[in-house]
């Protein structure tokens, strides 16, 4: 004889998605990481990118969470302002950055000089000035999180449920950045200001550094110039690069 029970019945937590990452939402782009007291050689990546796209509990009536198609057009786009050039981290607190202008105000080239006393001359028009510190994966998929919220219609995504969007940014395979943040609605001005800004996910805790000595030709300017050592691996890579 079965017996009826009062416990409540909860109905699991539910909730759509999309995600939308293709062989061809990609970009090559040269750059090389500097923080202090290191740097890496210039060098090169096939990035690639993928969006994650997170919903409510119901998809709307034309039965989407949104058109794969508005997606892929937006990423497509924000790749294609990347693709072959050399990133720029214009917000760098070891690199000194100057553009260089002709006579009649044009920039012509960036000038930068490294900590190490290493100096680059890249054409101006070869370069993507990013409001970045350091061009990590990570960093690049902050920066890339902006600027697919600045394609998207806020309000649209917003009407349709979407209240989280997540960028990844690969670099390799298996190698592989997650950003993600919550949407802010087009009036909440500190959470768009928040969501704009790379710099301000990054920790102010001065944490030892241990750049990772497979990248090609790292330079460890305080161990390897001071005091003669090599650089530790940092764990993180053992070939991210």
């Amino acid at each position: 004889m079965s017996h009826a029970t009062n416990m409540p019945m909860h109905s699991p937590t539910t909730f759509f998605e999309v995600r939308v990452a293709r062989e061809n939402f990609k970009f090559n782009a040269a750059h090389f990481v500097a923080f202090k007291g290191f740097r890496e050689r210039l060098h090169g990546h096939n990035y690639q990118v993928g969006v994650r796209l997170l919903g409510s509990r119901h998809i709307c009536s034309d039965g989407y969470v949104l058109d794969f198609g508005d997606v892929k057009k937006v990423i497509r786009a924000v790749c294609k302002k990347l693709n072959e050039y050399f990133i720029c981290p214009t917000l760098s607190n070891v690199l000194d950055i100057k553009i260089e202008k002709d006579e009649d105000g044009n920039e012509t080239n960036v000038k930068i000089t490294c900590e190490d006393g290493t100096k680059f001359s890249f054409p101006r028009g070869d370069c993507a000035m990013l409001p970045i510190v350091h061009v990590t994966a990570e960093e690049l998929a902050i920066y890339i999180w902006g600027e697919i919220l600045r394609d998207f219609d806020r309000n649209r995504l917003l009407g349709r449920g979407i209240h989280t969007m997540e960028v990844r940014v690969t670099e390799a395979p298996g190698q592989e950045a997650v950003f993600g943040l919550p949407i802010p609605s087009p009036d909440d001005e500190q959470g768009t200001q928040k969501a704009f800004d790379v710099a301000g996910f990054i920790t102010g805790h001065n944490l030892p550094a241990s750049p990772c000595p497979s990248a090609p030709g790292s330079r460890d300017i305080v161990n390897n110039n001071k005091l003669g050592k090599e650089p530790e691996a940092c764990g993180k890579c053992e070939s991210n690069h």
